[in-house]
């Protein structure tokens, strides 16, 4: 009975073992649709440090840098000191927007404040990060263009230099 247990345990682990091994290769690879050469969706945006807004209402006047993320997310929180770098060097030519996955906006809060961060965050409804922006994979980022086309896509991490290599096709001329 107890060799049946341990064969049992043994067979749950090696099943969990290559699911892990699946969604990280996954993750390694980038994951979801690729929106690149696209148009950007409008939605709704919360503010949770700033004002409420829109997708095409940030990215109306300079192009607009959507950060999809959640505070759980260990890949997501470790980019942020690279986000709020291009912040503080690209925000007076780009538009910032860390949208937040966090079922209570509360944790977003609360990470963004115990860090220090300054960036703007905020909340969307579901329907636009699942729907429209197919989001599986955080983080995400996305760059749109001032016209609402989707000029760039990454799921996955950045380090800063990564992300401002991101950030500059948005200021080529």
């Amino acid at each position: 009975m107890k060799i049946l247990k341990f064969i049992a345990l043994g067979v749950v682990g090696v099943v969990m073992c290559l699911a892990l091994v699946l969604v990280g290769m996954r993750f390694l690879r980038g994951g979801g649709t690729d929106l690149t050469g696209t148009a950007a969706a409008d939605g709704t945006l919360v503010g949770l440090n700033t004002a409420n807004t829109t997708i095409r209402g940030l990215a109306a006047k300079k192009p607009l840098y959507l950060n999809f993320w959640a505070s759980w997310c260990g890949p997501c929180v470790g980019e942020m000191p690279a986000v709020e770098a291009m912040y503080k060097k690209y925000g007076d030519k780009i538009s910032f927007a860390a949208v937040s996955l966090d079922e209570n906006s509360a944790d977003a809060v609360k990470l963004i404040e115990s860090k220090g961060f300054t960036f703007p965050v905020y909340s969307a409804n579901p329907e636009i990060m699942e729907k429209d922006y197919h989001v599986d994979l955080i983080p995400r980022s996305l760059l749109i263009s001032a016209d609402g086309a989707v000029l760039a896509d990454h799921s996955g991490a950045m380090s800063e230099k990564q992300l401002e290599a991101f950030l500059e096709k948005a200021l080529a001329p």
